[in-house]
């Protein structure tokens, strides 16, 4: 068993406007090997009207998460995105970017079964799970598809994938909460 790494990447916004970024870099038992966090960024009054609706994604991904992924000692062999607002990032970093979640369909015979859904989107038995997960990349980096079905499979006997990615929303909230 290789030993890969997988990464977890959210921003949380507080409801006075505030963002924070957060990553998880975790083993293949799903502990931390590595965590991030930003400081709260609040935009100006005159940023929220000159980004206008850009303004978040601007956030999430021009400063936060830019950031986040430069300052990682523990670069992850896979990056677990929350949505595709995060795929103009690939070109910027050496590893994949997935986003993964519930796949609404039922149970497959073993781990490891798939079905493409998409050139860019399968969904996945993943041996932790009941139900199969949905693996979606961008399209561009749909190539990139079997190489992390075969890190989820392999991760996949030893911890729940989907699961980190609370744990970044959660702690994220704590330091808000600490901080605030």
């Amino acid at each position: 068993m290789a030993e890969y790494k997988l990464g977890y990447i959210d921003i949380y916004k507080s409801g006075r406007s505030d963002y924070m970024g957060g990553v998880l870099i975790v083993n293949r038992l799903g502990i931390p090997v590595e965590f991030r966090h930003t400081e709260a960024v609040s935009p100006t009054r005159v940023q929220k009207v000159l980004y206008g609706q850009a303004l978040e994604k601007f956030l999430k991904c021009e400063t936060l998460a830019k950031c986040l992924l430069g300052d990682l000692k523990a670069k992850p062999d896979l990056l677990v995105v929350p949505d595709a607002e995060y795929y103009p990032l690939t070109r910027m970093f050496n590893f994949p970017f997935a986003q993964l979640g519930k796949a609404n369909r039922e149970p497959m015979q073993k781990h490891g079964d798939y079905v493409e859904v998409q050139d860019n989107e399968i969904h996945l038995q993943v041996l932790s799970l009941r139900t199969p997960i949905r693996v979606r990349v961008d399209r561009k980096n749909a190539p990139t598809l079997q190489a992390i079905k075969s890190i989820l499979v392999d991760v996949g006997r030893t911890m729940d994938v989907l699961e980190p990615m609370t744990r970044v929303q959660e702690a994220l909230k704590a330091l808000v909460t600490e901080t605030g």
